[in-house]
């Protein structure tokens, strides 16, 4: 199922314990390699930042302050690492990262948006990023069943469900004051994964909401508006694959699978098509009529769709779906540099290829590692 032809690359002498009997064969080791050493690109992000994950590294500049958001969702990823590279102690991170999140944690039981600068918890409440925290909450707590993080998290889906200004929208809070986008739909389901842990109907019901009112904007060929960071209908593949995985988690949740998982699978068989005709390099951006922009691709994106396509096969089995899933991450793998001098570069995943393309331009974001 390999996709991108990998002679081209130097073999690491990474040391890669993988639980898969002595007899692994050498895609599982290669892919091995990949998987410690952006593990490892992830630890040096907390060591270099102030109690999160530095949201990314800039050549010439450095690494950036720690970033809530991403930070949080990063928790759920060390937690499911720990079966693959079971040397590293991922859940001490994860722990550590946690509790620094519940430090900063707003009295209304928000999270302020952006970097975090040390001292100021002060900034304004962000939608989006409180609920990418409640996930590394969440997965926290099924780990250690401590209820500290289980209050913190319905802290913080309740403040969202109470900063609903129309029953079925967020009007302020975020990065357009008067936008809700479809990508949103990324943010419903870590309400629904505190209402599956707390029985909390309520979030349930404001979440079943939102969903339908994002459903509402799918267009006839499986696309949505306003699913880019702008509402234009231009959008990177990393809102593209947000919306597609806020409704696949909400409907697995659900059970809801004929309601919404459908109508979403529709664009993903598109981009399943894409993936598999262009070697897994997909374009960094998808306009009007699927039209799309070859100047670069979102490497975080095509991390992000493969996981779709993978979730996706695990209910419909098709060998064409894990070929695709396999080549866009064989197409992040080939531009991921996993023997470099410079930290912040090895083992890091930019934000384009080239990584000079408009998205996190001559940047490595933690959340590229992440879902990579």
């Amino acid at each position: 199922m390999q996709g991108f032809p990998y002679t081209m690359l130097p073999k690491p002498s990474l040391e890669v314990d993988l639980p898969f009997g002595s007899e692994k064969l050498e895609e599982v080791q290669r892919y091995g390699r990949h998987l410690q050493a952006t593990y490892r690109w992830l630890r040096r992000s907390v060591q270099k930042a102030e109690g999160g994950s530095a949201a990314y590294y800039c050549p010439g500049l450095g690494w950036s302050q720690a970033y809530p958001e991403t930070t949080g969702y990063l928790i759920p990823t060390l937690l499911e690492l720990k079966s693959y590279l079971p040397r590293e102690d991922v859940e001490g991170l994860a722990v550590k990262l946690g509790d620094w999140l519940l430090k900063i944690q707003k009295s209304d039981g928000s999270w302020p948006g952006g970097l975090y600068t040390p001292g100021d918890e002060g900034g304004q409440s962000s939608v989006f990023n409180t609920s990418q925290i409640l996930l590394g909450l969440v997965s926290v707590y099924r780990f250690d069943r401590q209820d500290k993080w289980l209050d913190a998290a319905t802290r913080g889906a309740n403040w969202l469900v109470g900063s609903l200004e129309d029953p079925q929208e967020w009007a302020a809070n975020d990065y357009e004051a008067d936008l809700t986008p479809s990508y949103y739909a990324r943010a419903v389901w870590p309400i629904l994964e505190v209402w599956r842990e707390t029985g909390k109907d309520s979030l349930k019901w404001k979440a079943i909401s939102i969903l339908d009112h994002i459903y509402s904007q799918k267009h006839k060929d499986g696309s949505f508006r306003k699913w880019g960071f702008d509402g234009g209908r231009a959008a990177y593949t990393h809102t593209i694959a947000y919306t597609i995985r806020g409704f696949w988690e909400s409907a697995r949740i659900l059970g809801e699978w004929n309601r919404w998982i459908d109508p979403v699978s529709e664009g993903l068989e598109r981009l399943r098509r894409q993936a598999e005709m262009r070697w897994g390099k997909l374009p960094g951006i998808y306009g009007s009529g699927w039209e799309g922009e070859n100047a670069f691709s979102c490497l975080t994106g095509n991390s992000q769709l493969a996981i779709c396509m993978l979730e996706w096969e695990k209910e419909d089995q098709d060998i064409r779906i894990v070929n695709a899933a396999a080549k866009l991450v064989d197409y992040v793998c080939s531009r991921q540099k996993i023997r470099f001098p410079l930290s912040g570069i090895r083992g890091g995943v930019a934000g384009s290829a080239p990584w000079w393309g408009s998205y996190m331009r001559c940047r490595y974001p933690n959340w590229a590692a992440k879902f990579h």
